[in-house]
């Protein structure tokens, strides 16, 4: 008898050992309305692991500053590229690992607290780095071959070729690229920082892929009907104050055209650039790097056109191969948003 109750005694003390696990902190990041938080919530895991001997489960909603301020801190630690919700962070004797998704914080969070491996941070995804490079790469390159740009420097250069030598031309379109260029680049910087701090609610998230699938809609009618209705253009407003300055082919005004355009086209070339800003905030570093390539991408083909009109490419052929092929410039523009849109929003 006494036999058979330390037995049992011994099985209990087993068990409940295979239950309790050092001190472990799980912290859970969601946001109210985000439906894959909710699967998180609405399977129990949650409560499941709070039930484990040891483990504390605390919860962050971070549409609060400071709970916001904490998931990134997070996401920076683990240097995770394209950062979400849900988020839960594993924390054992000052040491972290991650979970990242619905199915994967279901699926493997008992797991992974029941047998705990903190995160190697010289364990990166190199593949994925190098696809999110290509994209980037990709998308600017589509992003590049836009009429709005164009239609103001085949302009310039006109003007600039009937005042004077096709080397003022030249450096006066270098110039008027190196204005776009600044400006973007800035306004970029400026997105990024907002979308660190504001891209894990699933509802800007949700707004961003929206407000990118109806500019791929846009486009596609503009590939179909071109002309009808509301269009991605610089808006015609603005013309006649852009043809002023080009008309003076002053440093000053060079400078102060270049910067007007980049600010005028966003309705016309934004939807991608926005797009790519949301994909790419949060990357740190990486993330710099990838806003430089793009900008630098975007800028070549005005590069191209200025020196082919220098080296005595007619402004007039040029301008009709821009026409001409406007239509199927929409239409790339239109099926990269498409791709980034269903990125953003989830559906791929």
């Amino acid at each position: 008898m006494v036999m058979r109750k330390f037995g049992l005694l011994l099985l209990l003390m087993m068990a409940g050992s295979v239950l309790a696990v050092p001190a472990t902190e799980v912290s859970f990041f969601y946001s109210v309305g985000c439906s894959h938080c909710e699967k998180v919530v609405e399977s129990g895991i949650l409560e499941n692991v709070s039930r484990i001997d040891g483990v504390e489960v605390k919860r962050y909603e971070v549409s609060s500053p400071v709970n916001r301020e904490r998931y990134l801190g997070y996401v920076d630690k683990f240097g995770i590229s394209g950062a979400g919700i849900p988020f839960v962070v594993i924390e054992r004797d000052k040491e972290f690992s991650y979970l990242m998704g619905d199915s994967p914080v279901i699926e493997d969070l008992e797991h992974d607290v029941l047998n705990f491996r903190a995160f190697d941070a010289g364990n990166v995804d190199v593949v994925s780095r190098d696809l999110g490079l290509w994209v980037v790469l990709g998308a600017a390159a589509i992003d590049s071959v836009n009429p709005c740009a164009f239609g103001v420097l085949l302009f310039l250069m006109a003007v600039l070729l009937s005042m004077g030598s096709s080397k003022r031309a030249f450096r006066s379109g270098l110039i008027y690229t190196f204005s776009i260029f600044v400006v973007y680049l800035a306004a970029g910087f400026g997105i990024m920082r907002f979308a660190e701090d504001f891209l894990a609610l699933e509802n800007v998230k949700f707004f961003v892929g929206v407000v990118i699938f109806l500019g791929a809609l846009i486009e596609f009618k503009d590939f179909f009907w071109e002309g009808k209705g509301f269009s991605l253009a610089i808006p015609k407003g603005t013309k006649p104050y852009l043809e002023r300055f080009a008309r003076k082919g002053t440093l000053f005004s060079l400078v102060v055209l270049g910067a007007l355009v980049a600010l005028v086209e966003l309705p016309c070339t934004g939807g991608i650039y926005l797009a790519i800003l949301s994909m790419i905030a949060g990357k740190g570093a990486l993330g710099v790097v990838y806003l430089v390539l793009y900008n630098l991408v975007f800028v070549l083909p005005l590069v191209f056109i200025s020196y082919a009109v220098y080296r005595g490419a007619r402004v007039d052929a040029v301008n009709g191969w821009v026409q001409k092929n406007k239509r199927f410039m929409r239409l790339a523009a239109g099926i990269v948003m498409l791709g980034l849109a269903a990125s953003l929003l989830g559906w791929v």
